[in-house]
């Protein structure tokens, strides 16, 4: 046998336990400061908001007008509605973990709550069209585009439009709800 055969144990590097012992820290931290219960109560309410079909409309009505539509319009309507809470929970919540929680929360409601709709949006290309359009310098308007052409609308202005009157106010209601939370920094 030569050495080359023989297995050492090599224990994690000192960076590897550093690592894991900042995560235990930061977990510890956003636990007790209430970050994260914050981020799984704030996640659920989202969702159970957005799942709620009659509730989501009235909601939007009443900012971006009728919204009597059938039933695949009004589900690309859930997915733009879903992506907009993604990127503002990305974009306002304080770190990664806090992102990370509030996000799974949502999805652990959905996948509990509306299977079948999640089977159907997990499936589909939408949100790597809207990834795409948030990429963009005038992402609000790459946005309304990427809507109307989910919805087969793609030449429809005023589909262009709804897209982007549906994104804004998700934003800004969700960013109101997460000031709300008044997460710790």
């Amino acid at each position: 046998m030569e050495d080359n055969d023989i297995k050492i144990f090599v224990s994690k590097s000192k960076r590897e336990n550093d690592d894991s012992f900042a995560l235990i820290d930061e977990m510890n931290e956003q636990r007790a400061n209430g970050n994260l219960q914050k981020a799984k109560d704030m996640g659920t309410y989202l969702a159970e908001r957005f799942l709620n079909t009659d509730e989501m409309k009235a909601a939007l009505e009443g900012a971006v007008g009728s919204l009597d539509y059938p039933e695949k319009i009004i589900f690309q309507i859930k997915i733009l509605v879903f992506f907009t809470a993604e990127v503002c929970i990305n974009r306002l919540l304080p770190n990664a973990l806090i992102k990370s929680t509030a996000t799974n929360a949502i999805y652990d409601i959905i996948v509990d709550r509306a299977g079948d709709f999640y089977t159907t949006f997990s499936d589909g290309i939408e949100y790597s069209f809207y990834y795409l359009a948030i990429k963009q310098e005038n992402y609000v308007c790459e946005i309304g585009k990427a809507f109307a052409m989910l919805c087969n609308k793609k030449n429809d202005e005023q589909f262009k439009q709804l897209g982007k009157d549906i994104f804004t106010v998700v934003a800004n209601e969700i960013d109101a709800i997460i000031r709300r939370y008044e997460f710790e920094k």
